[in-house]
């Protein structure tokens, strides 16, 4: 493996946008408590600017961006002119965590972990990554580790016999859609008694506080409900419609349903880690003729009625079989 960098942090740049904004505030705040704008607006300005450049500036050379470099034997941290150097059994995983207020999407934020010599946990900002760069650097970490832990010759051997995945799929799926149909009846149930509270309303012009009050909760809920509920589960029962009913792999081959590839025509397999719970487990297979064949396994619950249980044995499996026919093995992690 090449040796990798990656930058995690964009620290340099947030404080020095942050440094020039206040910088230019207070800078006008304070010339004009000595000079006055309304004295000399423009000598104003020009100080404001200076203490804002002059606090940016500042922050490009004294504040560091954190790295991450990838080697054969291990991983470093520099911060700055500080290198730490850790073993890959020091990777303590990542997090990604999408954040919504009042149920919208704004934004993601990523994060590493590695455990210090003293055993004490250090959780990195990875934000300045895109996520499938954030994707290769946790790839880079947990896969070094995991052939690290594994004998990969009597790994290889492991795979002369054939290992075969039975994946109840009926079950699973009209499970799925069962949950479809619950969610999104008590929607249309919802908008039902909107409209029914509608129609009284204009019937009859009743004005009670109450009413009203029925009435805005009950068009509130439908819409909440549709966005929430309804459109979820109808997008969860379409992917999960390509759940396959088995997943067979031997030394040379990947059957997923009745498609079988072999391991030399395979670029890249994706998989959503089985312990992550924002996303959907799909599986992606990329051809080296360019082909991609995506597959859905629910999403990860305790209950397991709308996944496939065995979802984290599978994973391992895969990853490991990649590895030994030197397939690239990617996470997918939102």
């Amino acid at each position: 493996m090449n040796d990798r960098k990656f930058r995690v942090s964009s620290n340099k740049l947030i404080t020095s946008i942050v440094a020039l904004l206040a910088g230019f505030i207070g800078g006008l705040a304070l010339a004009n408590g000595i000079i006055g704008i309304s004295n000399n607006a423009a000598l104003c300005l020009v100080i404001a600017i200076s203490v804002a450049l002059v606090l940016a500036a500042l922050c490009l050379i004294f504040v560091r961006e954190y790295y991450l470099q990838i080697f054969e034997d291990g991983f470093e941290l520099v911060k700055g002119k500080k290198v730490t150097k850790y073993p890959f059994s020091a990777f303590a995983g990542s997090n990604v965590t999408r954040h919504y207020m009042n149920g919208i999407y704004y934004g993601t934020s990523r994060e590493i972990s590695i455990t210090q010599a003293s055993g004490k946990p250090l959780k990195i900002n990875a934000n300045n990554l895109s996520k499938n760069k954030f994707a290769e650097l946790v790839t880079y970490l947990g896969q070094t580790r995991f052939t690290k832990s594994h004998d990969m010759d009597a790994t290889a051997e492991y795979f002369k016999t054939g290992h075969e995945f039975i994946i109840p799929n009926d079950r699973i799926i009209k499970a799925n859609k069962n949950r479809m149909m619950v969610r999104c009846g008590l929607t249309v149930l919802v908008f039902v008694i909107f409209l029914g509270m509608t129609g009284y309303y204009l019937a009859t012009h009743e004005d009670s506080a109450g009413f009203f009050t029925a009435y805005i909760f009950a068009g509130i809920g439908g819409v909440v409900l549709l966005f929430t509920e309804a459109i979820p589960s109808i997008i969860a029962y379409r992917k999960i419609l390509t759940l396959p009913n088995r997943i067979y792999v031997d030394e040379y081959s990947l059957a997923i349903g009745d498609k079988t590839l072999s391991a030399g025509s395979i670029l890249n397999i994706l998989m959503v880690p089985a312990s992550y719970d924002i996303l959907t487990r799909d599986m992606i297979v990329i051809t080296k003729g360019n082909e991609r064949f995506k597959y859905n396994f629910g999403k990860n619950e305790h209950e397991n009625k709308r996944t496939y249980a065995d979802y984290q044995n599978l994973c391992n499996t895969i990853e490991l079989w990649c590895i030994v026919n030197k397939i690239n093995f990617m996470q997918i992690l939102g």
